[in-house]
């Protein structure tokens, strides 16, 4: 009997495995295959490989902007572009696979479903294990829309292996996976549209950010349209739509939908093992414990936060609590998050309508990266970045970054949120000129300034110690003298 028999090897099951040899377990791996998990075969890997090839493209498109000319017509070799992700990807995959090969887990491949709580039956054969964690990932939500199955359609997994464009697309889903491939489509000249049925792309972050991203969206040539509904598709193609109560038609190419993912628990058998279900996702506790005492959930089938570095921190923490006397919880908050176009989008930490949504104490600051030196030097001047800030002692509580590369520049609010910085604190901290990063310290120092008291100025100036008074009364404060 295992120690720990692990239901998928993906970045959560590979996680909770290397964790679990730390305490010296003994553990297997189930993985139907391929091995890797959707991050690096379907996922977050795949697709930023092909969306820098859209970013290439556009850059090159803009060159003249800085005194480059490119001479000829500049042309898109598709087959080097899915060849180059492939030959990345396999990378990856054979790394994570070597891994576990040479470690002492064993890896069994086939479907895996449940016989008791702790026994697994997989190519008829029957895995014991003290504890076992579901860890099988996601799979793309299809919703019923009339015509749809009949006109055909792709989803992510195939868009990331088009070798022949098609000439236009329509994206069905305006959440980070089609806001993601409308960018890559439309950055290698595919004439995209983005339909989705929202008020808003992007509809768990705040309006503000993500209208701002749409704007530089639709300035790059993809046309969007929210607040919609989709009343039918035919065989040609041809979506029939409301938008803003106006009937609409589009035809196009192809049609990729992109309407989310949801836990991938089919042929389980859940039921075997007495584990509740409830709408399609198992219940688990703060300790990533469902109902039933030695078995786990981590990763994207646990539909607590799906993106892969939090994946990583569920199998791991899921690993500890089977093993050590000491549990861990894990703190969502804390998690940064991106969408992976350009301008990008980043957060953390709570966004301005959860503030309201939980009648917070809170006070939001701005600062546009048209006011940025370096963003202006560079022609990246979209976007701005966003604090939440309680306003009773000022400690930073969420950050929001619209802009060029927003995802690397989250990092710094991590350490911010993680020791509860305060914008006090924020605004000792030294940054280098010019740079992206700096873009915090202006905000600071803008959320920060102090209004100069106009009758205390009068008065010091009356008086016979008038500058000694004012250098004291302008401590801290910024003040703007025009002659």
């Amino acid at each position: 009997m295992y120690d720990l028999v692990v239901l998928g090897g993906g970045s959560a099951g590979y996680s909770a495995a290397m964790t679990a040899l730390k305490f010296k377990k003994k553990v297997c791996i189930i993985e139907k295959g391929p091995f890797g998990g959707l991050c690096i075969l379907k996922g977050c890997m795949p697709s930023k490989t092909l969306i820098h090839s859209a970013r290439i493209n556009e850059i090159i498109k803009k060159s003249k902007t800085f005194g480059i000319n490119v001479e000829g017509k500049v042309s898109i070799d598709t087959d080097k572009i899915i060849e180059r992700k492939n030959r990345i990807i396999k990378g990856f995959a054979d790394y994570r696979k070597g891994v576990v090969e040479s470690k002492d887990i064993g890896l069994i491949y086939g479907k895996a479903e449940f016989i008791s709580k702790n026994e697994i039956k997989v190519n008829n054969k029957i895995v014991k294990g003290k504890n076992i964690l579901i860890s099988t990932g996601s799979k793309e939500f299809i919703p019923e829309i009339p015509g749809l199955k009949e006109t055909g359609y792709i989803t992510s997994d195939e868009a990331l292996e088009l070798k022949k464009l098609p000439k236009s697309i329509a994206v069905l889903g305006a959440g980070p996976v089609g806001i993601e491939l409308g960018y890559y489509f439309s950055g290698l000249g595919v004439k995209t549209t983005i339909i989705q049925r929202g008020e808003q792309i992007l509809s768990n972050n705040d309006y503000d950010c993500a209208k701002e991203l749409e704007n530089a969206l639709k300035n790059k040539g993809i046309q969007i349209y929210t607040n919609t509904s989709i009343k039918s598709i035919s065989k040609d193609k041809k979506i029939s739509f409301s938008h803003n109560n106006k009937e609409k038609e589009i035809t196009v190419d192809e049609i990729l939908v992109a309407f989310g993912r949801n836990p991938n628990l089919t042929g389980l058998n859940i039921e075997k093992a007495s584990i509740k279900i409830e709408k399609g996702v198992i219940k688990s506790n703060n300790y990533l414990q469902t109902n039933i005492k030695n078995i786990y959930i981590a990763g994207d089938s646990s539909a607590n936060l799906a993106v892969v570095n939090v994946a990583v921190e569920e199998g791991r923490v899921a690993a500890i609590n089977m093993f050590s006397k000491k549990k861990e919880k894990i703190n969502y908050n804390l998690f940064p998050m991106a969408v992976f176009s350009h301008p990008e989008l980043a957060w953390i930490g709570i966004q301005e309508k959860e503030a309201k949504e939980k009648n917070l104490n809170v006070k939001i600051g701005k600062f546009y990266f048209k006011d940025l030196g370096k963003a202006e030097c560079l022609d990246e001047t979209d976007g701005f970045i966003k604090f939440v800030v309680d306003k009773k002692n000022n400690r930073i509580l969420g950050v929001s970054i619209v802009g060029h590369e927003a995802s690397d520049l989250i990092h710094e609010a991590i350490p911010l949120l993680y020791y509860k910085a305060t914008l006090n604190d924020l605004k000792k901290m030294p940054h280098l000129h010019p740079t992206f990063g700096e873009i915090y310290s202006y905000l600071v120092d803008e959320m920060t300034w102090k209004p100069i008291n106009v009758k205390f100025v009068d008065l010091c100036i009356k008086s016979k110690n008038w500058q000694k008074n004012a250098m004291i009364g302008v401590k801290n404060t910024k003040v703007v003298i025009q002659i």
